[in-house]
């Protein structure tokens, strides 16, 4: 025998998790065994190809792809859980690393499936170039949609893909012939954010196969984004402020945040702020201007989230009340990066929410906060250059249903705020609605923030709203408002 194979069969004897992991029967021809970044363990892929054009039938194919973690449980339950992605645009496989740490018992007996759906991840992404870069930092510090970009993107895909044949019509009758493919009769659906209008979607369209729905920062179907984001926005930051000035800490150190925010503005209007920061490349110090489109999107960023987020607002706005432009720079930076989500984001905004947005509305809507029209202005401008597909009329029409639904909110939510469910929920009425008083944009960023992660579990293992225990959401807390911005962390 050899030493080379004498070394690997020792490997797998010393190391079993390195070895194939068996396929059950259910899933051979279809998937193999694989490995997805940040998890320590061998899991299920394969792909399906399903047409780009459904209706047509003919052209192009996209191969899905598909991570399935499957049941520890020998015999499982047969409904597994999908969950659907927010952004729109973001890979669901990428965030698969994360289940088994908060849905460990839900996978004893269930399936955790995962489907980068058209136009994300693996599945075709419908990335953009935009500025921005390490070698360009002054390029984050910019609008969202710069228009130039965006126009050469869309003649970029349309290259390669009909970029009117993304929208969640085709995602989520995609995501039908998946469940088909895998054999399952009826799934459980989580969707986060712009997931949670997505699994209202297939509910919609497909709810015999649908056995509960968790909607976590739910996204009406016929909300017309974003003519409604600065309204939300400034109405969760003046929760926020009111928050900072119930809290002794911050309001001592912060007793004027209304009118500092006002004044920041005011200068911004004038001219842009300044500061010079350590080069994310080259740790070399380089000054940086932030305009005024740049600190309020970054600012409205920051509220989705407490860690790292909104506890520093108090402390950001003061710094640049005082002329300190670093701490805002420094989160623009820390929160750039690769815009792989802005094709598959645009093909879906554009035809389901600026089709239909009333620009006298957002006007209204968007009079006397922080963000003002800006991003309505920036994404009409991005959506005129986007071929956009035409929706049929019914699509908004809200999901009625007597499936169970379970929906998580966030008091501090900048964009989908509790408020927002209630309509959609008049439509479903077998549902439990959970509202956490810290949580912004999701649950993240919270102590004991397995909680939410318990609660769905109970709420997908009874398949009932009924009697869940939800008492633990009165111990989520965020961490105390930041008094001043904590040294980077040494490289």
């Amino acid at each position: 025998m050899s030493s080379r194979l004498l070394s690997i069969l020792l490997a797998l004897l010393l190391f079993p998790a390195l070895a194939r992991a068996e396929v059950p029967a259910r899933f051979q021809g279809k998937l193999e065994p694989c490995r997805i970044e940040r998890l320590d363990e061998e899991v299920l892929c394969g792909k399906l190809p399903v047409w780009e054009n459904r209706e047509a039938r003919s052209g192009r194919k996209i191969d899905l792809h598909v991570v399935v973690l499957p049941a520890k449980s020998p015999s499982p339950v047969p409904d597994p859980l999908f969950y659907l992605s927010g952004g729109p645009g973001e890979s669901a496989i990428e965030l698969a690393y994360f289940f088994p740490q908060i849905f460990g018992r839900l996978r004893r007996d269930r399936d955790l499936v995962f489907v980068d759906q058209r136009g994300t991840g693996k599945s075709g992404m419908l990335a953009c170039t935009l500025p921005g870069s390490e070698d360009d930092p002054q390029g984050y510090l910019r609008e969202m949609f710069p228009i130039e970009s965006i126009r050469a993107c869309a003649a970029e895909l349309s290259k390669k893909a009909d970029l009117r044949q993304y929208t969640n019509i085709q995602v989520l009758d995609d995501l039908d012939d998946i469940r088909a493919w895998l054999g399952y009769e009826r799934i459980n659906l989580y969707g986060g954010s712009y997931g949670s209008r997505a699994a209202m979607v297939y509910l919609k369209r497909h709810p015999e196969h649908v056995r509960s729905v968790v909607l976590d920062a739910l996204v009406p179907i016929d909300l017309r984004s974003p003519s409604t984001y600065a309204r939300t926005a400034q109405t969760a930051l003046d929760r926020l402020f009111d928050d900072c000035a119930a809290e002794e800490a911050c309001r001592t150190a912060f007793p004027n945040l209304r009118t500092e925010m006002k004044t920041v503005l005011e200068r911004l209007d004038r001219a842009p702020g300044k500061a010079t920061v350590k080069h994310p490349k080259t740790g070399q110090p380089v000054e940086l201007t932030i305009p005024r489109t740049s600190f309020t999107t970054t600012l409205r960023s920051m509220q989705y989230s407490p860690y790292g987020g909104y506890v520093l607002i108090p402390m950001v706005i003061h710094k640049a009340f005082e002329g300190d432009y670093g701490p805002i720079i420094r989160q623009a930076l820390q929160r750039g990066g690769p815009a792989n989500w802005t094709g598959g984001f645009l093909s879906i905004t554009c035809a389901e929410d600026l089709a239909r947005l009333d620009p006298a509305v957002a006007k209204r809507l968007a009079a006397g906060t922080y963000l003002g029209e800006d991003r309505v202005r920036q994404q009409k401008a991005a959506c005129a250059a986007w071929p956009t597909a035409r929706m049929p009329e019914d699509f908004w029409k809200p999901a009625e249903s007597p499936v169970p639904v379970l929906v998580l909110s966030g008091w501090l939510d900048p964009v989908t705020p509790p408020e927002m469910a209630k309509e959609t929920l008049e439509h479903l009425p077998n549902h439990a609605h959970v509202m956490i008083r810290d949580a912004a944009h999701g649950t993240d960023g919270l102590n004991d923030f397995p909680c939410t992660y318990d609660i769905i579990t109970q709420f997908v293992e009874s398949g009932s709203p009924i009697g869940l225990d939800t008492t633990c959401v009165n111990r989520m807390k965020r961490q105390p408002f930041a008094l001043r911005e904590e040294p980077p962390p040494q490289e």
